[in-house]
């Protein structure tokens, strides 16, 4: 396999202080980080590797443990095998 390097310049303080928590978080390199994200960016992607959604994170932790309550008592019934559909 063929790679190439550049230099990026110009690069801010504030965004490298974040792409080093962001890549502290997700323990990998800067270098890679950055890699996988101009990946993403552009549509790129290898089939081995999955995509992590974030979009939902902020609603990890909302609920009140009323609301699970309502909510497993509302999906109960999904919990039910309809054997006639399966014959």
């Amino acid at each position: 396999m063929n790679l190439s390097n550049f230099n990026l310049r110009g690069i801010s303080p504030e965004v490298m202080s974040l792409l080093k928590r962001e890549a502290k978080g997700q323990n990998t390199s800067v270098n890679s980080l950055i890699i996988r994200m101009i990946e993403q960016g552009i549509g790129y992607s290898k089939k081995s590797k999955k995509t992590r959604f974030h979009d939902l994170d902020n609603l990890a932790g909302m609920w009140s443990a009323a609301d699970c309550k309502a909510f497993e008592e509302n999906t109960k019934l999904f919990e039910t095998i309809d054997k006639e559909l399966w014959q």
